[in-house]
């Protein structure tokens, strides 16, 4: 594998030590950007300090820049129980939409593929944007799912989410992106649970659906 990767303007290379403020810069726009969507307090940059300084020593980084020596985004990759794991993706607002998202995974996954033939990443259900790009890079396998409870019982905003005959909760962010079709969706999804209605009458109502659509074609 290269060092880099260069297309235009932008090159995509291995995160040093020395890329330690720039890079600290960019988690703290990432998750700045995460939290006001989610509708969560952002912590300051010398807050995420720490854990920037302990994943440049122990996880593999890879920075994209202009050729100017801007650095516009990064992808962070962890290893668990022998697992290779796509941690943070970010590219600066203003340098999105020119494929450099795709550089830095593309980058990423030839460095996994010297070590392992899978590679794995997590994405909030709520973060359609974020869905919506790794659907398109070709990450369609379901893998796992993580499931929380709050174990001290306080009320908290979630809203309704269908997964085959189970009526799973989760988080309403502040700011939510769904197409149009998939809010009113999450809409009756909610009027139907509100109203008593079982994952498992959903379900059957899709089916039912399905099987008359399918009738007809």
């Amino acid at each position: 594998m290269g060092d880099r990767m260069q297309r235009g303007r932008i090159i995509v290379r291995e995160a040093n030590n020395g890329d330690l403020e720039r890079l600290l810069d960019l988690y703290t726009g990432f998750y700045s950007e995460l939290r006001s969507r989610q509708g969560l307090r952002p912590r300051s940059r010398e807050e995420y300090r720490g854990e920037v300084e302990s994943y440049l020593s122990q996880d593999k980084i890879f920075l994209a820049e202009t050729s100017c020596g801007e650095a516009v985004g990064f992808i962070r990759i962890s290893t668990r129980e022998g697992c290779y794991w796509f941690e943070e993706l970010y590219v600066k607002p203003e340098h999105r939409g020119k494929g450099i998202g795709m550089m830095l995974v593309e980058k990423a996954e030839e460095y996994v593929k010297e070590h392992d033939p899978y590679v794995y990443i997590m994405v909030l259900p709520q973060d359609r944007r974020a869905l919506g790009f790794w659907l398109q890079m070709g990450y369609n396998l379901l893998n796992t799912l993580e499931l929380a409870k709050n174990l001290e019982g306080e009320e908290e905003e979630t809203q309704p989410f269908p997964l085959l005959s189970h009526i799973l909760e989760i988080y309403r962010w502040a700011k939510e992106d769904y197409t149009p079709l998939e809010k009113r969706f999450l809409e009756l999804v909610e009027e139907f649970h509100r109203r008593g209605g079982s994952g498992e009458e959903l379900l059957k109502i899709f089916v039912t659906a399905l099987e008359e659509r399918l009738s007809n074609t």
